[in-house]
């Protein structure tokens, strides 16, 4: 159904639809209460995306995480949806499982559907072509989240190396000097800015740095489960996870093997509640998604405004 049907059945023109479906003042309330009628009767949806072409605007934001089935991704998401609810905003969702050719499609479909702007987590491998994300060349304020790739771009991060840093400085004064680290893919500026503060530490406090004591992998729990039995051959005291796929991955291999947690200090960075169900004792930040939410539409709105001043910010844990 059009709306050109739903004016034929009121009897009135589709001006006066149109005028009825944008909230529009200047309808007489008996006109307005027929109109609305039909139009629930008939299931009909205005087509949005035409209308904000008609009226060259848009409610609506795009956001690109690159993974949905991480937790850490789906708590950042659900925070932005939180935020943007609250701001009377739209979203459109887009994951790119970590392949940047589909997350350039969806970026090219969000300016297609004319969104107010873009908030995205890149993939791993997008430091390598930054000049695709220039926002002049795009024509469209773009917020960085999490993931950095050029310190010029606006975004919201969470701070890494700081973070890290004071854990393995706690671990070294509980008395542990052998602390291994699992540590995620260094093309990705979270996970290197992770062991920079894991390296810093040791070095701060005269603990020598041992690179059998430090496996890379790639934030899945797949690589948490096969890294922890290399890690378990070794003689540690404690660990650092990078992330928490990894951390039910190294938690796994400590059941197969009867390993009690106690006699390892663990840490890992993001505090979820599956990991707290399974062994409460594990040293974890409680993330402030929301503040990161929060933050981003924020920039991503004096961006509309083409207001350049503060739109890097890092949020402390």
């Amino acid at each position: 159904m059009k709306i050109q049907d739903i004016a034929r059945l009121a009897n009135v023109s589709v001006a006066t639809v149109s005028r009825v479906i944008n909230n529009n003042d200047n309808v007489r309330e008996e006109t307005k209460e027929r109109i609305n009628r039909i139009i629930k009767e008939n299931n009909y949806y205005p087509n949005v995306i035409a209308r904000n072409l008609s009226k060259n605007e848009n409610n609506t934001i795009g956001i690109i995480i690159p993974d949905i089935k991480n937790l850490y991704f789906a708590s950042i998401m659900d925070g932005i949806v939180n935020e943007a609810s609250r701001r009377n905003l739209n979203i459109i969702l887009g994951c790119s499982n970590e392949n940047f050719e589909l997350q350039e499609k969806y970026i090219e479909l969000f300016i297609e559907q004319r969104v107010k702007g873009i908030i995205i987590a890149v993939t791993q491998n997008s430091y390598t072509k930054i000049d695709f994300f220039d926002q002049t060349s795009l024509k469209i304020p773009l917020v960085l989240i999490d993931r950095k790739i050029d310190k010029q771009m606006p975004g919201v991060f969470f701070e890494n190396f700081h973070s890290v840093y004071g854990v393995i400085e706690k671990f070294i004064k509980y008395g542990k000097k052998k602390i291994g680290f699992l540590a995620g893919s260094q093309t990705i500026s979270t996970a290197k800015e992770r062991l920079e503060g894991y390296k810093k530490a040791l070095k701060d406090n005269e603990i020598k740095y041992d690179k059998k004591l430090v496996l890379y992998g790639d934030f899945t729990l797949e690589s948490g489960y096969n890294l922890g039995k290399e890690i378990l051959k070794r003689e540690i005291d404690g660990i650092y996870i990078s992330n928490n796929s990894m951390t039910l991955g190294f938690l796994k291999v400590l059941k197969e093997l009867n390993i009690n947690s106690e006699n390892i200090k663990i840490a890992t960075f993001e505090d979820n509640e599956i990991i707290r169900f399974i062994d409460e004792k594990i040293v974890s930040y409680n993330m402030p998604f929301s503040e990161l939410a929060k933050r981003s539409i924020e920039i991503l709105e004096s961006l509309l405004k083409n207001d350049t001043s503060d739109t890097t910010v890092e949020i402390s844990l």
